[in-house]
């Protein structure tokens, strides 16, 4: 078992981020490992993973894994036990985005895939980590989005799992007292990430956003991202939320969903189009 060799809020407790080769998962190993942690990065791509804990030095392990292969989540969670003696926190954080096509014409490969990766893969996580986790008396975290609530129009799949994530982590919150372990969602806005970049790079996506309030789809930093998402993880928040509008947004859904949801009725009419458009030419030109 290793033993800390720094101060810092979250010395001596080690956690498993995934996802972490890059993107909020990278800067939140950054952020931590700085305050005292010990960091094991798993990812899908290894050698990304191994450039994250060549730069953070010591108390810092790379591993690969899919996480869409429960076996492979299992046996990075035996492999980081055995290196560190226990898993105090585990953040499911990796996840991808469909591409911005409406239910009518998604591909159901792509949308299951997504409902694979960024529901199952996070659930695959959180069960895999559970039992060290409950052990020590830890915390776990899933990173969902401002998507558990808002429409997911040109986006369901990614909505889905991100609202199916909330409920997840509701009820793990409960079940979890009784250990005197507790758990946390992230709601996050749009983030400086390659993955939103792409995302905003679709033009149906561009003539969304102009449906919307600009500052509901202004990235933040990824740096602001891990910030509050630290900040969430040494204080066990149940809920992390940034930017700062999302945590007013939350706490009235029950009024603001149904508005919004009207008025993209109205607004969004074009971007629906552009998009169904976009896809019958793909599927012409295929």
């Amino acid at each position: 078992m290793s033993k800390p060799d720094s101060a810092g809020p979250m010395a001596g407790k080690t956690v498993l981020i995934t996802g972490a080769a890059k993107g909020i998962g990278a800067h939140t190993a950054r952020v931590l490992h700085a305050r005292g942690a010990t960091i094991a990065v798993a990812d899908i791509d290894l050698d990304a993973a191994k450039e994250v804990t060549d730069r953070l030095g010591t108390r810092a392990v790379a591993h690969q894994v899919d996480i869409r292969d429960q076996a492979a989540l299992d046996n990075t969670v035996e492999k980081v036990r055995e290196q560190f003696g226990g898993i105090d926190v585990v953040v499911a954080n990796a996840g991808i985005a469909p591409p911005a096509h409406t239910v009518l014409t998604i591909d159901p490969a792509q949308f299951e895939r997504c409902v694979e990766i960024d529901l199952l893969g996070q659930w695959r996580t959180i069960r895999a980590a559970l039992p060290s986790v409950v052990e020590r008396r830890g915390h776990v975290v899933a990173v969902s989005s401002i998507y558990a609530f808002f429409n997911g129009a040109l986006n369901a799949s990614y909505a889905v799992s991100k609202a199916g994530l909330e409920q997840l982590i509701r009820a793990l919150r409960v079940e979890l007292a009784p250990h005197e372990a507790t758990a946390g969602v992230a709601y996050l806005g749009f983030v400086q990430t390659d993955l939103v970049a792409e995302a905003f790079a679709q033009p149906q996506v561009e003539t969304f956003r102009r449906a919307l309030p600009a500052f509901l789809t202004r990235p933040m930093t990824v740096q602001k991202a891990a910030n509050k998402l630290a900040a969430g993880i040494e204080s066990r928040a149940a809920r992390i939320t940034a930017p700062r509008w999302v945590a007013p947004a939350l706490a009235t859904r029950g009024v603001l969903g149904p508005l919004s949801d009207n008025l993209l009725r109205r607004r969004a009419r074009a971007a629906v189009q552009q998009a169904e458009h976009e896809r019958a030419n793909d599927n012409h030109g295929a």
